[in-house]
């Protein structure tokens, strides 16, 4: 047994009191970290509100910019936690008071249309609506009537140019496009257009699309390896339809995640058909070419550094085929389809060896029926936005009539993959 004198207890109980402090102080001081190191934890999440994605806004403000990183699921995630204001603002317009009020569509069709088209989409889109639903404020089924409503709405024209080699100041290819449609109504939803970005985890492509908010819809996109596709409408020419076949639209914005150079976009177009007669623009850094692409035959048209198109076959080898063919006297009802091509190649061979983006946009600033492809703001037929890209650069060029004006929007930041 251990004694001590009362000298000694006092030195004890001083040590100790000592040693208690100090294993107290360390111990405030440990729990002191943890407590910092949560609050930082919890200030990182809160300084990443979406997940891993950014949202961007095009130089002026004008066009949101979705940066969206990780699986379709997670990507789909991050997109209805940054648009979700706008997204539900855009259902209320595009859904409740257009398509249901004015339109008159019920609810139930509305719904059965967005199950149908949603179950149509490839499983990546699927995911990423999956996602969608999980954060926008949006329900399932109101996610899977806004991946559909605008294919009620749609009815697409469309034209284009590409040009290279001696026909631009550098020799690498500027394409322009408009989108045009028979919905001059659509011009209410201008503020809805974006551009979304998807870096997809495992594939080779990342993609940039222009589309309205809330769905997918692919008309205009290119990837990170410098392959733009646009599309244009050619049931006016190859009558017939395959809706067996899966959405054209859909397997098209897929196959840009996969196709990263012109071979194999060439390669994808002579193994697959659509499911109605449309006519597509493939335009690499230094090449383009036209696609005449009908539900049981592909004709592809090539140039020396120029090519226009816009809603009907005109490739000569259609002439052993059941297509219609157009001219001046019959080309009316089809927008005047033959104007749109002639006047857009006519100004290339004008401005031969001088064109640039400023000088193809100026091109598409010209209005039918005098010298350019643009529909004036009158009429039934508007051109909804119009494009130019420049594929080697990854940049392009958005204009959304009577909305932003010429908007520059460089994409190469926003591919992560690169």
């Amino acid at each position: 047994m251990l004694t001590y004198s009362v000298g000694q207890w006092k030195a004890t109980r001083v040590y100790q009191t000592k040693t208690n402090i100090m294993k107290r102080m360390i111990i405030f001081s440990i729990l002191m970290l943890v407590g910092l190191s949560f609050s930082c934890q919890k200030d990182e999440d809160s300084a990443d509100p979406y997940e891993g994605g950014q949202l961007h806004k095009s130089p002026s403000g004008a066009f949101y910019i979705a940066q969206l990183q990780g699986t379709f699921k997670q990507m789909g995630r991050q997109y209805g936690l940054m648009l979700s204001d706008q997204i539900l603002a855009f259902y209320q317009e595009a859904v409740v008071e257009l398509a249901m009020n004015e339109e008159g569509m019920k609810y139930e069709d509305l719904l059965e249309n967005g199950r149908y088209n949603y179950n149509d989409f490839p499983q990546i889109f699927r995911d990423y609506f999956d996602g969608m639903a999980e954060t926008s404020g949006l329900t399932v089924d109101q996610t899977k009537i806004m991946s559909g409503v605008m294919y009620l709405i749609y009815m697409t024209g469309c034209s284009s140019l590409s040009t290279w080699g001696d026909y631009t100041t550098d020799g690498n290819t500027i394409t322009g496009r408009n989108l045009d449609l028979f919905a001059g109504n659509l011009r209410r939803f201008s503020k809805y257009y974006h551009i979304v970005v998807w870096n997809p985890t495992g594939f080779p492509a990342s993609v940039a699309n222009i589309d309205f908010m809330g769905g997918v819809f692919y008309q205009t996109a290119i990837n990170d390896k410098g392959v733009f596709l646009e599309l244009q409408n050619g049931q006016a020419t190859d009558t017939s339809n395959a809706d067996y076949r899966e959405n054209t639209n859909n397997i098209l914005l897929e196959s840009l995640f996969r196709n990263t150079n012109a071979e194999e976009v060439d390669r994808w177009f002579n193994t697959t058909l659509p499911y109605c007669g449309l006519i597509m623009n493939a335009s690499f850094p230094d090449d383009a070419v036209i696609y005449e692409w009908a539900t049981y035959r592909l004709a592809t048209r090539r140039g020396q550094g120029i090519l226009s198109a816009s809603n009907d076959f005109i490739d000569p080898s259609w002439s052993d085929y059941p297509i219609i063919f157009y001219d001046s006297i019959n080309e009316a009802p089809l927008g005047y389809t033959c104007k749109r091509r002639n006047n857009l190649l006519a100004r290339g061979e004008e401005f031969k060896g001088q064109i640039t983006p400023e000088k193809m946009m100026e091109i598409f600033d010209m209005t039918l029926p005098s010298a350019g492809a643009t529909f004036p703001e009158e009429g039934d037929i508007r051109t909804i936005y119009s494009v130019v890209v420049k594929p080697d650069e990854l940049k392009m060029w958005l204009n959304v009539r009577e909305y932003s004006g010429w908007e520059e929007i460089d994409l190469r930041p926003y591919f992560t993959s690169r």
